[in-house]
């Protein structure tokens, strides 16, 4: 209501702008021609009595030039007047046909490519919310396919405009933008829910993963942090432990890699299929632990000849 509202509003002003100066410039061009006609009528008079004096039709010529000059002093503004008002009839007719013509080209390209086709996917899409939220707890039996998780994520995002203050919608927000492959997405969601409630261990492992994977070096350092005061809060944090061991082990600290993928190992159960990738990884980092501190000792020892 309110946007049919705006439409009309300004429809309306901009035909007064574009159309107003019908409404008067007759008016203003006879204002300046009115001179131009009091002489013309004048001299045109002059001329027909001079005539009629030369063919002697004429008694007194002064008299009648005085006579010619009141005449026309009386009768001039009234024809004006006359001009004027029909005039101003012609401006009003074709003000009112420029507004009604304004409103119907933009009514039809409004209506025809206007933003209230798309107004009304959005608010239809949204009114869906209750159902992916009940689809949600299907996920593992029936996972939801691309384009419900596409209406998903546009459902809430108009919810989150109403509710701004839901960490727990934000986070949900960066999960679907992990599931779509939007990292701008995933980063600011994650972003907005470990601002909302930093202590919340799910919210800032989230938010610390999308910063682990970031090529900013700056993002990277943060991660690393967040993962710290992860695994503080909780030692057994199974993938807190895994990021900050990739995170040792790209930085070439070999030893703390190996170190945290040991901590692993002794947290996970017997038969977790992870086992036999986390004890490559160990042996991956003693392998360049050893080939680390080999090139160590050859730069401090120096070649006998």
């Amino acid at each position: 209501m309110n946007l049919i509202l705006c439409f009309v509003i300004l429809t309306l002003v901009v035909a007064l702008i574009c159309f107003y100066p019908l409404l008067c410039q007759f008016k203003a061009k006879d204002e300046q021609n009115r001179d131009e006609l009091n002489k013309a009528l004048y001299f045109s008079r002059l001329q027909e009595i001079e005539q009629d004096n030369e063919k002697g039709l004429v008694e007194n010529l002064g008299l009648l030039k005085q006579e010619l000059q009141k005449n026309l002093l009386d009768d001039v503004p009234a024809q004006e007047e006359k001009v004027a008002v029909e005039n101003q009839s012609y401006g009003k007719i074709w003000f009112a046909c420029g507004v009604l013509a304004s409103g119907i080209i933009a009514g039809t390209s409004y209506f025809m490519v206007g933003a209230w086709q798309a107004e009304s996917m959005l608010m239809q899409t949204y009114e869906k919310l209750p159902y992916f939220y009940e689809r949600l707890k299907e996920e593992n039996s029936h996972p939801l396919s691309d384009e419900e998780i596409q209406q998903f994520s546009t459902a809430l995002r108009i919810d989150l405009q109403k509710t701004p203050t839901d960490a727990k919608k934000w986070w949900l927000l960066g999960q679907i933008g992990m599931n779509l492959g939007n990292a701008r997405l995933a980063f600011d969601s994650y972003q907005k829910a470990n601002q909302l409630d930093p202590e919340n261990i799910q919210y800032k492992l989230g938010y610390a993963r999308v910063l682990m994977f970031s090529d900013d070096p700056t993002d990277k350092l943060k991660g690393g942090d967040l993962l710290r005061d992860v695994i503080r809060q909780d030692h057994t944090n199974i993938e807190a432990l895994s990021l900050l061991a990739f995170r040792y082990f790209e930085t070439e600290d070999y030893k703390m890699a190996a170190v945290t993928w040991a901590m692993m190992l002794r947290l996970m159960p017997k038969d977790d299929e992870r086992l036999p990738l986390i004890e490559k990884s160990i042996r991956a980092a003693r392998d360049a632990l050893e080939s680390q501190e080999k090139e160590k000792s050859k730069s401090i020892t120096p070649d006998k000849d």
